[in-house]
């Protein structure tokens, strides 16, 4: 999947497709961000199976890949969790609390949100997916994919989708996966305007898709989610001074508010955060 980038990149995989018959190249006429991008190869691909790769990491061989198919259908699993190294740190990264246990709805889609499950659960390239999986989170917000440029918090929107309409779930204790950490990604630099439209309208859209009482729980940790994340920014929003910004935030939180029951030390943190960007 080639987002109509302007390097060698384009170039790289069609010679490596010269060789292999297996390797198909999508390339976007223009630059459509990461959530499009990876709508266009999931829709694409032709396996029963599939596993997102980042182009900064690697996987650990082959049969990792066959060994974990086998094992997906052999049980009917939907999404098979598996743990990573950290190139960075040289070490295996596994702090999964459900492993080899084979998780259904509803416990599957609310332990990604339990505390004490710290898996990186909102990543979507620690899983082996069911494509029939991926399509159904496609089709929940596709009509979104064209609205924004796309680049941040496309994971999590894939995650958690695919966790919400998955059947099975299962983790096991093996890496299959090298994570490279590399500290000027996009989610290590500094918030700018569209990332924080991005962040307001991934928010909205959730709040569409998962209407209704029985996901009131998961709304509740969105919008707590998104308290923490605009607050460890709060000092650039203040700086940023964005009229629209300010008014949505203002507004998101206040319906919260008069919708949702929270803790005391929560209802303080969304009445100090609004005042401080009404008086700003």
């Amino acid at each position: 999947m080639n987002d109509h980038s302007n390097d060698s990149s384009l170039k790289i995989l069609m010679n490596l497709a010269k060789n292999d018959n297996r390797i198909k190249i999508v390339n976007n006429d223009e630059n459509k961000g990461l959530l499009y991008s990876r709508a266009i190869g999931i829709l694409s691909s032709s396996g029963e199976y599939l596993m997102n790769l980042d182009s900064d990491d690697e996987l650990k061989g082959y049969n990792s890949l066959k060994n974990l198919y086998n094992k997906a259908k052999r049980y009917n699993i939907d999404i098979i969790n598996f743990i990573f190294m950290d190139k960075k740190q040289n070490k295996n990264i596994n702090n999964c609390n459900h492993l080899n246990i084979i998780l259904k709805q509803p416990e599957l889609f609310f332990s990604i949100f339990n505390k004490k499950n710290k898996i990186k659960d909102f990543s979507i390239w620690n899983k082996l997916i069911k494509k029939e999986t991926f399509l159904k989170a496609y089709e929940a917000f596709k009509k979104e994919i064209n609205t924004w440029k796309w680049n941040y918090f496309e994971d999590d929107i894939w995650s958690i989708l695919v966790n919400k309409f998955a059947n099975s779930k299962l983790c096991i204790n093996r890496a299959i996966y090298i994570y490279n950490y590399y500290g000027d990604s996009l989610m290590n630099k500094r918030f700018g305007l569209i990332e924080f439209q991005n962040l307001i309208y991934r928010h909205e859209m959730y709040k569409k898709i998962f209407s209704g009482k029985e996901n009131e729980k998961f709304l509740i940790t969105e919008y707590v989610f998104l308290l923490n994340r605009i607050q460890s920014q709060l000092n650039y929003i203040l700086l940023l001074n964005c009229h629209k910004i300010n008014n949505q935030i203002i507004k998101i939180f206040t319906y919260f508010l008069k919708n949702y029951e929270c803790s005391d030390e929560q209802r303080n943190n969304i009445i100090n955060l609004t005042n401080s960007i009404i008086n700003n």
